[in-house]
C-alpha cells in the first residue's frame, strides 16, 4: 500500500527534514496518491501513500492521541477488525474510520513487541517510541514487504521500503559485495538478507530489530514450527481447507477500491480467481500469453488453452496481455531497476503484467506462496529419501565427509536436493567460470556451505519438513521480493492469501501424507480446491511461469544478447572467465544445452552493473 522512509540519528543530522523529504520522493511510485513526515531531534520518519484502505483518515505517520508513538507502515492488516475491538475493549480510543494502521499504534501501546505475533498481514513498520527514545522495525512472517537498513557510523541508521531511499539520503555511500554476487550466481538469490550493495541489508522475515542511543537488539517472533499430529482422512481435511482458503479470501478482498486477480492457468491463480470471484463479481482476471512463432520444445509454457477455460467456466471478464518475443531487449533494464539487484526467475514478464494491472487497479491477487507449504516442488520431494537413519544434523555433515573422500558420504539423502539449489554456477564450476580476482575479493563464499546451513536451520527430524523450510525461507522471500517491486513499481499491491497465517499454520500441522507421496504434489490443495476448478487444471501437472526464453534466446534475440555480453565487456566487468561465458553462449545457441537461467543471470547482472555503476559500470 505504500513505500516507508526513516532517518535515526539522534541530533547528529541537522538536516534530517531535508533528507527524508529526498528519500520519500525516491519511492513516489510506491505511493503517488500522498506523503507525510514526523521530524524530531532524534528521528525523521517519512511516508508515500497508494491509498487502498480508509482512504479519508489513513494518511501517515500516524500516532496515539498524545503524539509519543508514530508509526510508518507498509502493507495491509487483514485483522485489524479484530484486533481494534480487543484494544477498544482494553480502553483503547481510535481516531480514524477503520485504518489497519491506527491498530500498530495502540497495539504497540498495548503489548509493545508482541504486537507482531498477534498480526495477520503483510508489513513492514517502523514505530517509534518517544516516551523509550527507541526505533523498533519489524517484518511480516514470510517476507512479503520488505525494509532495508544501514546502519551508519556512530548511532544511527537509514531504513527504507527500497535500497535506492537509503541512498536517496545522502547518508550512505554505494559499494559493493562481491561475496553476495557470487551468492547470486551460484544460488540465482541472496539468502539471509545480504544484498550486492555493501552494508545495506534485508530485514529478515519474521523478525524485529530495536534501535536507541545506547544500542541495538533484534528478536525473532515467528519461526516455521513443524508439528504434524493431524491425520485426518482427505474429504474431512479438504473440507476444513476449503473453508479456511476462503475465509482468507474474505480478508484479503477487503479493500474500499476494486481488487483484481492473476490468472496463469495453473492451480493456484485459477483457484483464487474462481474464490475470489465467488465472493466479489468485480474482480477481473489478467493472464499473459506469448507470441510462439518459431518457438521450439518449449511452447509448453505458455498456459493460454487453460487460463481460457478457466475464464469460460467462471463466466469472468478476462484481460489478455500478449508478450512478444522481443520483450525482454525492451523492458530488461526496466525490471533490473524495479527489482534494484537481480533476483530469481526471468522476472521481466512479471514487470509487464503488473503495469497491465495498474492501468486498471490499485490491488491484485496472486498465488505466490502456492506451493512452499502445500507440497507443491514434487521434483525436491522426489530425490529426497524421508527415511534416514542418522539425524537431521548428521546428514547435513555428510557434505564434508563427501568432500574429503569418504565413500559413506554417497548415502546422504540431500546429495542430489543440494545440487539442485546450487544454480546456476555448480560449486564444481566456480574455478572455471569466474576469475581469480573476483574470487578472491567473494572471500571463498561456498553455495554448499550456505545450503547445508540453510536445511540445518529446520526444527525437525523429518527430511521433507527440511525441504519445505529451506523453500519458506530462502526461495520463497525471493519471489516475494520481485513480487512487491515489480508491482510497486506499477503502484499496484499485490496481496497473496495463499499465505494467510491461518492457511500457513493448518498446512504445517497435517500429516506429510495428506500434502505429498513422493510423485504428487499438493494432495490436500488440489482435493480441497476441486469444486472451483476445471477438471483440466485439477489434473494439469505443475508448470512454471515464464516465456519461452530458450527458444527466443536462440532466435530474434541471439544478436542483442551478442551485442550485450560481448568480450571485452566480459573482461572489463572482470567477474566471468571471458572464454566460460562464451561457451556458453555457443552451447545455448547451438541447442547443445539449455542455459537460458545463466544467460538470464548475466543479463540481468549486466544491466544491474550499467544502472549502478558496478564492476566498472556504464560502457561506452
Amino acid at each position: 500500500m505504500c513505500g516507508i522512509a526513516g532517518i535515526l540519528h539522534f541530533g547528529a543530522c541537522p538536516d534530517a527534514n531535508a533528507r527524508i523529504r529526498s528519500m520519500a520522493a525516491s519511492i513516489e511510485h510506491r505511493g503517488p496518491d500522498d506523503g507525510g513526515f514526523h521530524v524530531t531531534a532524534d528521528v525523521a520518519l517519512g511516508f508515500r501513500r497508494l491509498a487502498i484502505v480508509d482512504l479519508a483518515t489513513g494518511n501517515q505517520p500516524m500516532s496515539n492521541e498524545d503524539a509519543t508513538v508514530w508509526v510508518v507502515f507498509n502493507g495491509e492488516i487483514y485483522n485489524h477488525r479484530e484486533l481494534r475491538k480487543e484494544l477498544e475493549a482494553a480502553g483503547h480510543v481510535f481516531a480514524t474510520d477503520h485504518s489497519d494502521t491506527e491498530v500498530l499504534v495502540h497495539g504497540w501501546e498495548q503489548w509493545k513487541d508482541r504486537l507482531f505475533n498477534k498480526l495477520n498481514g503483510m508489513f513492514a513498520c517502523a514505530i517509534w517510541d518517544e516516551n523509550q527514545r527507541e526505533l523498533v522495525i519489524a517484518r511480516d512472517r514470510y517476507g512479503i514487504k520488505p525494509v532495508y537498513v544501514a546502519e551508519l557510523p556512530g548511532k544511527g541508521l537509514v531504513f527504507g521500503s527500497e535500497v535506492r531511499a537509503l541512498y536517496a539520503s545522502g547518508l550512505v555511500n554505494k559499494q559493493f559485495d562481491a561475496s553476495a554476487t557470487l551468492e547470486y550466481f551460484t544460488l540465482m538469490n541472496n539468502w539471509g538478507g545480504r544484498t550486492p550493495f555493501r552494508g545495506v541489508r534485508l530485514l529478515k522475515p519474521g523478525t524485529f530489530e530495536r534501535f536507541t542511543a545506547s544500542g541495538s537488539s533484534s528478536g525473532t517472533y515467528w519461526a516455521a514450527s513443524y508439528h504434524r499430529k493431524y491425520a485426518p482422512g482427505l474429504a474431512r481435511a479438504s473440507g476444513e481447507f476449503g473453508e479456511i482458503l476462503q475465509a482468507a479470501l474474505r480478508r484479503q478482498l477487503a479493500a474500499d477500491v476494486p481488487v483484481m486477480a492473476y490468472l496463469s492457468g495453473g492451480i493456484d491463480s485459477s483457484a483464487i480467481t474462481a474464490g475470489a470471484h465467488q465472493i466479489d463479481p468485480v474482480v477481473r482476471a489478467y493472464s499473459c500469453i506469448f507470441d510462439l512463432e518459431n518457438v521450439g520444445v518449449d511452447k509448453f509454457v505458455d498456459e493460454r488453452e487453460f487460463s481460457r477455460e478457466v475464464a469460460k467456466q467462471l463466466n469472468i471478464e478476462r484481460v489478455e496481455l500478449m508478450v512478444p518475443q522481443d520483450a525482454l531487449a525492451r523492458h530488461l533494464d526496466a525490471t533490473v531497476g524495479a527489482i534494484e539487484y537481480p533476483r530469481m526467475g526471468m522476472a521481466y514478464v512479471n514487470y509487464l503484467i503488473a503495469q497491465r494491472v495498474a492501468q486498471d487497479a490499485k490491488v491484485v491477487l496472486s498465488g505466490t506462496g502456492g506451493d512452499e507449504v502445500t507440497g507443491g516442488y514434487v521434483g525436491r520431494y522426489a530425490i529426497v529419501p524421508r527415511a534416514a537413519p542418522a539425524s537431521l544434523m548428521q546428514r547435513v555433515m555428510q557434505r564434508f565427509r563427501a568432500a574429503a573422500g569418504d565413500p559413506a558420504a554417497s548415502r546422504d539423502p540431500f546429495a542430489l536436493y543440494r545440487a539442485s539449489l546450487n544454480v546456476p554456477v555448480s560449486a564444481d564450476k566456480i574455478g572455471d567460470a569466474f576469475t581469480p580476482e573476483f574470487l578472491r575479493a567473494a572471500g571463498g563464499f561456498d553455495p554448499l556451505a550456505a545450503i547445508g546451513d540453510a536445511i540445518g536451520s529446520v526444527l525437525s527430524q523429518d527430511p521433507w519438513d527440511a525441504v519445505m523450510h529451506v523453500d519458506l525461507t530462502t526461495y520463497l522471500p525471493g519471489l516475494l521480493s520481485l513480487e512487491d517491486k515489480l508491482s510497486m513499481a506499477h503502484s499496484l499491491e499485490t496481496r497473496v492469501p495463499l499465505l494467510d497465517n491461518e492457511l500457513v499454520d493448518y498446512l504445517l500441522g497435517v500429516d506429510w501424507g495428506l500434502l505429498s507421496d513422493g510423485s504428487t504434489g499438493k494432495i490436500l490443495f488440489r482435493e480441497a480446491v476441486r469444486p472451483l476448478v476445471p477438471d483440466t487444471i485439477y489434473r494439469k501437472p505443475k508448470m512454471g511461469f515464464g516465456p519461452p526464453d530458450a527458444s527466443w534466446y536462440r532466435g530474434i534475440l541471439r544478436s542483442w544478447i551478442e551485442e550485450q555480453l560481448p568480450e571485452s565487456r566480459i573482461r572489463q566487468r572482470g567477474v566471468f572467465r571471458h572464454d566460460f561465458v562464451r561457451r556458453i553462449l555457443d552451447e545455448h545457441f547451438e541447442q547443445k544445452a539449455n542455459h537460458v537461467a545463466l544467460i538470464w543471470c548475466l543479463l540481468s547482472f549486466e544491466s544491474w552493473c550499467k544502472q549502478h555503476g558496478a564492476y566498472g559500470g556504464a560502457l561506452h
